[in-house]
């Protein structure tokens, strides 16, 4: 009995010394989108919190913006249905204030 324990207890360690490996660092651009992301956050947490200005209201703003940012892309189509996407995906399953 001790010798599976012992086997089991070494497959875990494999598992998790692959699980790491196959983990890598964020590249450059990535941690600069990911800033991005937290700027843009705190925009819209000040604007509602700070400012009073209606969530609706925010939301209009950065869906126009997300259009024109969308006008400029390659693939505006792709790039649509993917945020459309995103965005169901967010609201089906998001309680409310809860972190994207």
């Amino acid at each position: 009995m001790g010798n599976i324990v012992h086997l089991s207890q070494k497959k875990q360690e494999r598992d998790q010394k692959k699980l790491h490996a196959k983990k890598k660092q964020p590249d450059a651009q990535t941690i600069r989108l990911w800033r991005l992301s937290m700027e843009i956050d705190d925009l819209i947490k000040k604007g509602v919190l700070d400012d009073s200005l209606p969530p609706d209201e925010i939301a209009a703003i950065l869906a126009h913006r997300l259009g024109t940012l969308i006008s400029c892309c390659e693939k505006p189509i792709d790039l649509s249905k993917f945020c459309c996407n995103i965005i169901e995906r967010m609201n089906s399953n998001c309680i409310t204030g809860e972190p994207a």
